[in-house]
C-alpha cells in the first residue's frame, strides 16, 4: 500500500511526501512550496496534473498524460507506459522510458533516454544513449554518446555526439560526432562539422570548413558557404558540388563533380561524368569518364575519355586522353598519348604519341609519334626522333632542334 494516496478528480496540496505518493486518473497536484517531493515511487494512473515540480526516488505512469509544471527531478528512473509525459521545467534522471510523446520545455539530463514516438527539448540534452522511435528534437545543444532515432532528427545547436544512426532525416547546428554517421535519407550541418565517417542514402549537405574522414553519399553531397572541407576518401554516387577549396585522398563520383575553389588530392580522383574545378586541381591520378575542366591540372597520371578544358594547361607525368577527346589548353607532360579521331591545341613532352586522324596545333617533343590520317596545324619541334606515317598532314614542315624551347608557364 502506498503512504498517500490521492483520489480520482481530486484536487491536493502535497509537499513532503516520508514514502510513496500513489495519484488516480484526473487528479491534480499542487505542491506547498514550488515543488513535491516524494522520498519514495510516484506512481500515477491516467491523465495527472503536478501544478508545480516534482522530486522522487522514482516515477511510475500509467496510460493518459502526466503533466509537469516545473523541474522533474527522479533519482532513479521515469517510466511512462502507454502515455505522454510534459514538463515545463528540466528534466533530471537515471533513465526516461516514455512509450508514447516526451515534451520537456527545460534541459534534458539523463544516462539513458528512450521514447517511442516523439521527443522534444526546447532546452540542451545530454545524456549517454538516446532512442526514440519516430522523432527527436532538440532547440539547444545535444551531448549524447549513442542516437538511434527511426525517423527524424533536428538538434538547432552544436551536437557532440558518439554515433548517429537515424532512418529518415538529420540536421544539426554543427558540432563533432566521434564515430560513424548513419542516416538512411538526408543528412544536413548548418555550421561546421568535424566527424569520422558519414554514410548517407540520400542527400548530405555540410558547411564550409567541415573536416571528416570517410564519406559514403548515395546521391547528392554538397558543401555550402565560404571555407574549407578536409577529409580522407569520399564516395558519391550522383553529384558532388563544393562552394570553396576540397582537401583530401581519394574521390570517386559516379556522376558531376563541381568545386569552386581549389581541390588538392594525395591519391585518386574518379569522375564517371563530368569535373569542374574553378581552380587548382592537384592529384596523384585522375579518371575522367566525360569531360574536365579547370583553371590548371597538376597530376601524376590522368586518362580523360571525353573532353578537357583548362586555361593553363595539364601537367603530369602520363596523359592519356582518349578517341575523339577535345583538350582545350596545353598537355605538358614526359608521355602524351593522343587517342584516335581526338582534337588538341599543344603538346610538349618527352615521348608523345598519336593516334590514326589525330588534330594538333602544336607538337614539341623529344620523341614523336604520328599515325596516319593526322594534320598538325602548326609548329613542330623535336630533339631527337620524329616517326610519321606517309599521309600525316603538316601545315609546317618539322623541325629537328637540339634543345626544345622552355615549355609554358
Amino acid at each position: 500500500m502506498p503512504d498517500v494516496s490521492v483520489a480520482r478528480r481530486s484536487k491536493t496540496t502535497l509537499g513532503n511526501v516520508d514514502g510513496d505518493l500513489e495519484i488516480e486518473s484526473d487528479a491534480i497536484i499542487t505542491p506547498e512550496s514550488g515543488v513535491v517531493t516524494v522520498d519514495g515511487e510516484v506512481r500515477t494512473d491516467g491523465n495527472v496534473v503536478f501544478e508545480g515540480g516534482l522530486k522522487s526516488r522514482r516515477l511510475r505512469a500509467n496510460g493518459g498524460d502526466l503533466d509537469i509544471r516545473g523541474q522533474l527531478t527522479v533519482e532513479d528512473g521515469v517510466s511512462v507506459s502507454d502515455g505522454n509525459l510534459h514538463v515545463a521545467g528540466s528534466l533530471l534522471a537515471h533513465d526516461v522510458d516514455v512509450d508514447r510523446h516526451l515534451e520537456v520545455l527545460g534541459d534534458v539530463t539523463a544516462t539513458n533516454l528512450e521514447v517511442g514516438s516523439r521527443a522534444a527539448v526546447h532546452g540542451n540534452l545530454k545524456a549517454e544513449s538516446v532512442e526514440v522511435g519516430g522523432s527527436l528534437e532538440v532547440q539547444g545543444t545535444a551531448t549524447v554518446e549513442d542516437v538511434d532515432v527511426g525517423g527524424s532528427v533536428r538538434v538547432a545547436k552544436e551536437v557532440e555526439c558518439g554515433s548517429i544512426d537515424v532512418g529518415g532525416s538529420v540536421v544539426v547546428g554543427g558540432g563533432r560526432i566521434s564515430d560513424e554517421i548513419d542516416v538512411g535519407g538526408s543528412f544536413e550541418s548548418t555550421a561546421p562539422l568535424e566527424f569520422n565517417e558519414l554514410d548517407v542514402g540520400g542527400a548530405a549537405q555540410l558547411k564550409g570548413d567541415s573536416k571528416g574522414k570517410r564519406i559514403d553519399v548515395g546521391g547528392v553531397f554538397s558543401v555550402k558557404g565560404p571555407g574549407s572541407l578536409k577529409f580522407e576518401d569520399i564516395e558519391v554516387g550522383g553529384t558532388i558540388e563544393i562552394d570553396g577549396d576540397a582537401q583530401g585522398e581519394d574521390v570517386d563520383v559516379g556522376g558531376v563533380f563541381r568545386v569552386r575553389g581549389n581541390l588538392a588530392l594525395t591519391g585518386r580522383l574518379e569522375v564517371g561524368g563530368k569535373c569542374e574545378i574553378n581552380g587548382i586541381l592537384t592529384a596523384n591520378k585522375i579518371e575522367i569518364g566525360g569531360w574536365l575542366e579547370a583553371e590548371e591540372v597538376k597530376v601524376g597520371e590522368i586518362e580523360v575519355g571525353g573532353s578537357i578544358v583548362t586555361k593553363k594547361g595539364v601537367r603530369g607525368d602520363l596523359i592519356s586522353i582518349g578517341d575523339r577527346g577535345r583538350v582545350r589548353g596545353p598537355l605538358i607532360g614526359n608521355e602524351i598519348r593522343i587517342g584516335e579521331r581526338a582534337e588538341v591545341e599543344a603538346l610538349y613532352g618527352k615521348t608523345i604519341h598519336m593516334e590514326e586522324r589525330c588534330r594538333a596545333e602544336t607538337v614539341h617533343g623529344v620523341d614523336i609519334k604520328i599515325e596516319s590520317g593526322s594534320r598538325i596545324r602548326g609548329e613542330v619541334l623535336y630533339s631527337a626522333s620524329l616517326e610519321a606515317d606517309e599521309d600525316v598532314t603538316f601545315a609546317v614542315e618539322p623541325k629537328k632542334v637540339d634543345s626544345l624551347p622552355p615549355n609554358p608557364t
